[in-house]
C-alpha cells in the first residue's frame, strides 16, 4: 500500500484530453524512473491503485497492461506485478528471450541443463556457426519449461572470446539477461532463420507433442559491435503454437 504522501503528490486530471489509463501508466513509470518502484519490487495491485486514484478497474489493468509490453513490469501468476527494469532501452532483451516473454505473462520460467562443455567444431558445424576458423567454443544445451510444462529444445554455441566468461554463470538462468546485463554487451545484429516442419520422434518425447503437432526450427546468430564473427549461435526448436498462442499451449490445447 502507497503512504499518505503518495497519495497526495500525483492527481488525475479528468480534464485533460489525455486518457486516463495514459495518465496512470505515466505516474507508474515516472516511479519506477526515480527508484519509487525498484526493480523487482512488487507495486500495488489493482485494488490498490483503484482506491489511490479513485479509477475503474479497466482503467488500472490497461495502464499496467501497457507497462508489461513495453518491458517495465512483469507478472508473476497468482502472485502479483513486479518491476523489470527501470529502462527496458536493452531492447534486444524483449526479442531473444523466452525467459523474458513467458515472465512477461505470468509464466515461471525454468531451464534444464542437459549438456555444457568445451568442444572443437567440424567444419560442416563451423560453416553453420558462420566462424571462419575451428577454435575452441563453449557448447550448452537446455531443454526449456514454463512451469512444469517442457516448451522446447535448445542449443547454443558461444564464441571463443566469450566461451570462458559465460560457462562462470549459472546457467540455468536466462542466457539474454547475462549477455546484456551482466556481460553488459552491445548486441549489433541478429540473424534469424524460421522455418515450420515435423518433429523428429525425439523432440516429440522431449516436448510431449500430439501427432499432428509441428515445431518451429528457429537458428539464429546474434552479433556484438565488437566482433564480425558471431557472438552466440543459437538453435531452438519449440511447438509451431509457442509464440502466437501462448496462454493456450500452456494449457495444452
Amino acid at each position: 500500500m502507497l503512504s499518505a504522501s503518495e497519495r497526495e503528490d500525483f492527481m488525475i486530471d479528468r480534464r485533460s484530453p489525455m486518457p486516463l489509463y495514459v495518465q496512470l501508466k505515466n505516474e507508474i513509470l515516472e516511479k519506477i524512473k526515480n527508484g519509487t518502484y525498484a526493480v523487482d519490487a512488487q507495486i500495488p495491485t489493482e485494488k490498490e491503485f483503484m482506491e489511490i486514484y479513485n479509477l475503474g478497474r479497466a482503467t488500472v489493468r490497461e495502464a499496467v497492461a501497457a507497462l508489461v509490453r513495453e518491458g517495465y513490469l512483469y507478472k508473476k501468476h497468482g502472485i502479483g506485478t513486479f518491476v523489470a527494469r527501470k529502462d527496458p532501452s536493452l531492447g534486444f532483451e524483449p526479442l531473444i528471450s523466452l525467459t523474458y516473454s513467458l515472465k512477461a505473462i505470468g509464466i515461471s520460467p525454468n531451464n534444464i541443463i542437459e549438456n555444457n562443455e568445451f568442444i572443437i567444431p567440424d567444419s560442416k558445424l563451423l560453416k553453420k556457426l558462420k566462424w571462419k576458423k575451428r577454435k575452441k567454443c563453449f557448447y550448452l544445451r537446455r531443454i526449456r519449461y514454463a512451469d512444469d510444462l517442457p516448451v522446447a529444445i535448445e542449443e547454443s554455441y558461444f564464441h571463443e572470446e566469450t566461451a570462458e566468461l559465460i560457462n562462470k554463470f549459472n546457467l540455468k538462468d536466462s542466457l539474454a539477461k547475462i549477455m546484456i546485463e551482466d556481460l553488459n554487451i552491445t548486441i549489433s545484429k541478429i540473424e534469424q532463420v524460421i522455418i515450420s516442419r515435423n518433429p523428429t520422434e525425439e523432440e516429440k518425447e522431449i516436448l510431449k507433442l500430439k501427432d499432428n503437432t509441428l515445431v518451429l526450427d528457429m537458428e539464429r546468430w546474434i552479433y556484438t559491435s565488437e566482433q564480425k564473427e558471431p557472438y552466440q549461435h543459437l538453435k531452438f526448436v519449440a511447438p509451431n503454437n509457442i509464440y502466437t498462442y501462448p496462454l493456450e499451449f500452456m494449457k495444452r490445447l
